[in-house]
């Protein structure tokens, strides 16, 4: 009863500081003010001209569209309503999770309490980047309904219509921005059955996602490219070797409160067993990564992106000053986040088509920020192998990770109205 009555009060206290966040227009990611400006100029080009008339060198976004057609489509020009649906938005965001969680519960015969997923459910609201998003209207949420939706009716039911609706939501992910490409093969995998190749349901999922995705080639036709025109004469894609090791350790940084309840016998093995590739790895990471990691990339010089763990050891250099010490530390750092993702993407399909899509994408990015695995890490970890294991503490995890978010975020918050 006492840890029930604890959940609630810190239930209370995280709804509370959303909804305050949301009034005093909070920024806890750093970029929200400025990204809103982008984002309003391309709610009025929307708003000024249909979709064959837009001139896409001044659509100021890296994103395919679907957020903005849907502005359009409900009239939602006024900032005060369309602030409104944001929130409306995140809220049900976190319903989707919730009612992800109570099926996996039904489904796997977890023994926790309903309580108990609703608040991990609710722990979403405590990431600056989730938050700044809400509160300031950006893109990225209606990426995360799309795809829990997709999710939701994937392991609802096995009905033609749940088939239906889970395709036609993860192309909609897509549809909201190219990353989420991973939700569309991990559906499209989720349905196909390899060894009944020509079967009426292998016909139809691969029906589907033709037809869904197919209007997607009149942007990039249109763009000569898979990212608008403005994007890409600012952010070229372009292979960059350092993007890997700060993927990699911003992954670390979302991963470590998951690996502080893995049991440790658990971990002890899977060390044991795969010790020669984990040093040839590490070799390797020396060998790839190490002279990459320079003074004048974009996340040293103009110390822009490239996540916590980099700024921690590169810009806030009170504990190590010298510069190849830090290097090395933080190879090392992505050597880590190498093998944890290892480790969970080994016990899931999923989640390893999620971290090899994500790598693959943002290497060729300009610049990595966090705010692209910040909840997204978290949700698919929870519902691809926390769900999945039956030794999981569910009660534990929560209060693990509100402890590590409620530092994130006051940590957020303190640094861009503090220190910047």
């Amino acid at each position: 009863m006492r840890i029930r009555y604890s959940l609630i009060l810190l239930n209370c206290l995280i709804y509370i500081s959303f909804f305050l966040g949301f009034i005093l227009k909070e920024n806890s990611a750093g970029g929200g003010e400025t990204d809103f400006h982008h984002i309003y100029n391309n709610i009025i080009l929307f708003k000024n001209f249909d979709l064959n008339e837009i001139n896409w060198f001044t659509y100021e976004s890296t994103a395919l569209p679907i957020y903005y057609l849907i502005i359009k489509y409900f009239g939602l020009f006024d900032v005060q309503f369309l602030n409104l649906f944001n929130f409306i938005l995140a809220i049900s965001i976190v319903l989707i999770f919730y009612l992800i969680l109570l099926l996996l519960k039904k489904n796997n015969k977890l023994l926790v309490e309903n309580y108990v997923l609703f608040s991990i459910s609710s722990l979403l609201l405590l990431s600056p980047y989730f938050r700044t998003s809400t509160f300031w209207s950006l893109e990225e949420n209606i990426g995360y309904l799309f795809m829990l939706l997709s999710i939701y009716f994937a392991f609802k039911s096995q009905t033609k219509l749940s088939l239906i609706l889970s395709i036609f939501f993860a192309c909609l992910a897509f549809y909201s921005r190219q990353s989420y490409a991973f939700i569309v093969l991990v559906t499209f995998f989720f349905y196909y059955k390899f060894n009944d190749i020509l079967s009426t349901k292998n016909l139809l999922v691969v029906f589907l996602f033709s037809i869904l995705l197919l209007p997607s080639l009149y942007f990039f036709f249109q763009w000569n490219g898979l990212i608008p025109p403005y994007a890409a004469a600012d952010r070229a894609i372009k292979f960059q070797t350092v993007n890997i090791p700060v993927i990699l350790s911003i992954c670390l940084f979302y991963l470590i409160p998951f690996f502080i309840l893995e049991d440790k016998n658990k971990i002890l093995n899977f060390l044991i067993k795969k010790k020669i590739i984990f040093v040839i790895t590490l070799l390797l990471f020396f060998l790839f990564f190490y002279e990459n990691i320079q003074t004048n990339d974009v996340y040293y010089k103009i110390k822009l992106g490239g996540g916590i763990l980099y700024k921690l050891i590169f810009h806030f250099n009170f504990l190590i000053q010298d510069f190849i010490l830090q290097k090395i530390l933080f190879v090392i750092i992505s050597w880590l986040g190498f093998i944890s993702i290892f480790f969970y993407s080994k016990k899931s399909l999923s989640l390893a088509i999620f971290f090899i899509i994500f790598i693959i994408i943002f290497s060729n990015a300009n610049i990595i920020f966090q705010e692209y695995f910040d909840p997204m890490i978290t949700i698919l970890i929870i519902i691809f192998y926390k769900t999945k294991d039956p030794e999981c503490n569910f009660t534990k995890l929560y209060f693990m990770l509100f402890s590590y978010k409620s530092v994130l975020l006051l940590s957020s918050l303190m640094y861009y109205y503090k220190f910047i």
